[in-house]
């Protein structure tokens, strides 16, 4: 099954990023208007560079999902590169839990089953627009996934840390400003949510990050403990994105810049995003 992915993942991801790419102007134009304020040292010829090999990530990212989903853990095993480095019962039996933070990629699906091997994690994670398209992937999340937690059970998550159990978490997107303060985000005042620095003081959990390097269609496993303390909003989640920072900028067109990272700004600042980005059909 895993040959047959990558086969299947060579001979289509070119066509599909071209599709995505061509056909997807409103996401496109919104990844070079990311690439363009988050690395303004480099010139239009080398950002479009990083913006061409991440459509062809894009491509592929439906065939990493895949491998996530239905490999069995032998094959899945197959794509890490080191994981006998990490001595997993130690993760996994820490009683103040474990927070996980995961950065959006076009590996997430991959970076996601990497943590619940890990750690046994239980999940937060957004419904998914299409109700055949949700249940494939909500029932096969459900197989390596203690529980699947949705944006609106924050305390329940809480608690559940608050139990020593483990949490998987994405931090990097704008989810507005209810939860969020601005924090710097490549030299750019950011709505970064506070979660995790809450959940640091309120549960006194561990908080780590994880990323994956891909290297040949293969994974190298980075897990790194945050000195997070929960003592000041500022001081973690700046800590945070600084660390976020320095995983994309060691692969940048694995990074899903078609979000709208910067979509609210501080008052009395100009937007970075044209009007017509900001529609409200693309929340």
């Amino acid at each position: 099954m895993l040959h047959l992915l990558n086969l299947f993942e060579f001979i289509f991801s070119k066509p599909i990023a071209y599709f995505l790419k061509t056909f997807g102007k409103i996401r496109r134009k919104i990844a070079e208007k990311n690439l363009e304020v988050c690395f303004p040292e480099l010139n239009e010829l080398n950002r479009s560079k990083i913006l061409n090999k991440h459509y062809l990530h894009l491509g592929a990212s439906i065939f990493k999902g895949f491998k996530a989903w239905i490999l069995s853990n032998q094959n899945f095993e197959k794509l890490l590169i080191n994981l006998d480095e990490f001595d997993l019962d130690e993760l996994r039996k820490s009683l103040q839990g474990n927070l996980v933070l995961i950065p959006h990629t076009t590996d997430l699906e991959i970076t996601g089953r990497v943590a619940a091997m890990m750690f046994d994690v239980n999940a937060m994670a957004k419904k998914q627009k299409g109700k055949l398209v949700n249940n494939f992937i909500f029932s096969s999340r459900d197989k390596y996934f203690k529980q699947i937690l949705f944006p609106n059970e924050v305390l329940k998550s809480m608690r559940l840390l608050q139990k020593g159990e483990n949490l998987l978490y994405l931090p990097d997107q704008d989810y507005g400003y209810d939860h969020s303060i601005f924090v710097p985000y490549f030299n750019i005042p950011s709505l970064t949510v506070k979660f995790p620095s809450i959940a640091k003081k309120r549960a006194e959990c561990k908080v780590y990050f994880l990323y994956l390097e891909d290297i040949k269609n293969r994974y190298k496993i980075n897990l790194k403990e945050l000195e997070m303390r929960g003592k000041n909003l500022y001081e973690d989640l700046s800590l945070l994105n600084k660390e976020i920072e320095i995983s994309i900028k060691e692969q940048p067109e694995r990074y899903l810049w078609i979000h709208r990272r910067f979509k609210h700004r501080p008052k009395n600042t100009q937007d970075i995003y044209d009007e017509s980005l900001l529609r409200k059909r693309l929340d």
